[in-house]
């Protein structure tokens, strides 16, 4: 996440691994980049903003207003250009200025 997000910052909030922008109005939730979910033994990649995200590769799933999420099966996907250009829009992101 940190490559794709460099200027993120990490820490443990509502029960996950969370990246986000500091400088946000609400913190955590209103400058959410993406949370590591881990739900009966799945890895999800999920974007409190994910409505607002472009997905050419239809990987987002969920339907929500604004929430989104991606399955991650293993590492290498993980790694893979579609969940790093999503992390990166999700990153570029600011819907509180």
């Amino acid at each position: 996440m940190l490559a794709a997000a460099p200027h993120a910052s990490e820490a443990f909030k509502f029960r996950v691994l969370c990246y986000y922008h500091t400088d946000a109005y609400f913190g955590a939730i209103g400058g959410n980049i993406c949370m590591i979910e881990v739900k009966d033994g799945d890895v999800f990649l999920s974007f409190i903003h994910g409505s607002l995200l472009s997905d050419p590769h239809a990987l987002l799933a969920g339907k929500g207003k604004f929430k989104r999420f991606v399955r991650v099966p293993d590492q290498h996907a993980a790694a893979g250009a579609p969940i790093k250009n999503l992390v990166r829009a999700a990153a570029k992101l600011r819907p509180w200025d």
